[in-house]
C-alpha cells in the first residue's frame, strides 16, 4: 500500500489533482475520510506546525496521535489497508507561531523545527513541505529568494539525514512557499534555480522533491478563482525542474477544474471548513432558538474566537466580516468548552448538531473530489 501512495504522488498532475485537507477539527478529518473512502478517492491530509505538533497544536493532536487516529479510522471505514498520505505543511524556521511570539533566532527556530520534524518522520508522514521563505529580520518578514534557496537546500539535507538516522522509509518533499505573496515567475525561477544548484552541490536526491508551491493569486476568501494563464505559467516553470505545481489557498475555489486543466499536482484546503462549521452552527442557532437565546450563544462563540488571539491573522485592521470570524474559528473547534457548547445546543434543540456540521462539510468535499477527478483512483489490492 506504500507503493500505492508513491504511485498516487507520481501520477499527480496528469489526469487528476490531489486534494490535501487541513485537519481543522475532528469533524473535518472524519468527514473527509468518509467521503474519500466512499468514492475511492485518495485520503491526503496536510498539517501545519500550529495544528499538529509535539505540543498538541490547536487540535490537540501530536504527529503520532494524528497518524494513528487517521490510519485507524480509515481502516474502520474501508475495511482494508487503504492508502493514506500524510504531509507536514510549512515546515521550517519561524513557521510556527511560537517561534515568532518568543522572538527566536534563526538557530533557535531551526532547532525547534528539527525536533518537530523528527516527530513527524517517526509518525510515518511521507511528505514534508520545506519552507525557508520567512525571515522576521527582513521587510515584510520575507527571506530574500537567494537566501531562501540556500536555506531550503539546507533543510532538505537535514531532513534526509534525519530520515536515514530514523530508518524512515522513503520521504518525499515540497519546496517553495505562498507566504511570499504573489511574485512574478522570474523571481520564482531565481529561487528554484538557486535551490537546485545548491542541492546538487550537496549531492542531494532531487527526485524526492515532488511538489513546488507558488503563490498563483488564489486567496482564502469567498469568490476565490484561479487564473488559467497564471496556473499554466507556474506549472510550466516548476515542471522545467522536474517538480509538480502545488497550489495553497484552494479554499472557496469556484473553478477547481482549472487546476486539473493546467496540470497542477495538488491543492491544499483548510480554513474554509472552519467557516462552514461556524456559519452552519450560527444559522441553526439563529433559526431555531429565541432571539434572546440565539444572541447569547452567538456572542459567546464570537468571544471565544476573539479570545483565541488569532483573529487578527484574518482581519488585520479591517472590518471583522462574517467569513473572517469563521476562518478564525478553526482555533476553537477542538476545545472541550466548545464541544460542550455544541452538546448543550444539541440537547436544547433536540438536533444532532455534529451530524449537521458533518453533512455540510461532506458536500463541500464532494465538490472538490469530483472537480479534481479523484473518484475511483484507489483500487483495492488483494
Amino acid at each position: 500500500m506504500k507503493e500505492n501512495c508513491r504511485g498516487l504522488l507520481a501520477g499527480a498532475g496528469v489526469g487528476y489533482t490531489l486534494l490535501f485537507i487541513s485537519p481543522i477539527s475532528k469533524h473535518v478529518v472524519d468527514s473527509f475520510i468518509d467521503v474519500a473512502v466512499s468514492r475511492r478517492a485518495p485520503v491526503a491530509f496536510v498539517a501545519s506546525l500550529n495544528q499538529v505538533d509535539l505540543d498538541g497544536g490547536y487540535t490537540g493532536w501530536t504527529p503520532q496521535g494524528f497518524a494513528e487516529y487517521v490510519r485507524r479510522r480509515v481502516a474502520e471505514v474501508a475495511g482494508w489497508e487503504y492508502p493514506v498520505i500524510l504531509q507536514l505543511d510549512h515546515g521550517g524556521p519561524w513557521l510556527k507561531d511560537k517561534h515568532l511570539e518568543r522572538n527566536y533566532s534563526f538557530e533557535e527556530a531551526l532547532s525547534d523545527f528539527l525536533k518537530s520534524l523528527e516527530g513527524f518522520l517517526r509518525a510515518g508522514f511521507q511528505l514534508v513541505h520545506l519552507d525557508a521563505t520567512v525571515d522576521p529580520g527582513n521587510p515584510g518578514m520575507s527571506a530574500e529568494p537567494g537566501e531562501a534557496a540556500v536555506r531550503t537546500a539546507e533543510l532538505l539535507a537535514y531532513a534526509e539525514d534525519l530520515a536515514a538516522q530514523l530508518g524512515a522509509e522513503r520521504v518525499f518533499y515540497e519546496v517553495g512557499s505562498d507566504r511570499w505573496g504573489f511574485k512574478p515567475p522570474e523571481t520564482y525561477n531565481y529561487f528554484l534555480s538557486g535551490f537546485v544548484r545548491e542541492a546538487r552541490s550537496r549531492r542531494l536526491n532531487l527526485s524526492r522533491v515532488i511538489f513546488s508551491v507558488a503563490h498563483v493569486g488564489t486567496e482564502v476568501r469567498p469568490g476565490n478563482r484561479a487564473d488559467a494563464g497564471t496556473l499554466k505559467s507556474f506549472a510550466s516553470l516548476v515542471g522545467a525542474y522536474g517538480f509538480k505545481l502545488k497550489v495553497h489557498s484552494g479554499d472557496y475555489l469556484e473553478n477547481p477544474e482549472a487546476l486539473l486543466e493546467a496540470g497542477v499536482g495538488g491543492v491544499n484546503i483548510g480554513p474554509m471548513f472552519a467557516h462552514v462549521m461556524y456559519s452552519t452552527l450560527m444559522s441553526i442557532v439563529a433559526e431555531k432558538m429565541s432571539s434572546e437565546d440565539a444572541s447569547w450563544y452567538i456572542e459567546l462563540l464570537n468571544r471565544l474566537i476573539a479570545s483565541a488571539d488569532r483573529l487578527s491573522k484574518y482581519t488585520g485592521r479591517g472590518e471583522v466580516e462574517e467569513y473572517k470570524l469563521g476562518l478564525a474559528s478553526r482555533y476553537i473547534w477542538s476545545r472541550p468548552d466548545v464541544q460542550g457548547i455544541i452538546a448543550r445546543i444539541s440537547q436544547d434543540l433536540q438536533i444532532d448538531i455534529n451530524s449537521v456540521l458533518i453533512k455540510q462539510l461532506r458536500e463541500k468535499m464532494i465538490f472538490y473530489i469530483e472537480k479534481l477527478n479523484l473518484k475511483n483512483l484507489v483500487m483495492e489490492q488483494r
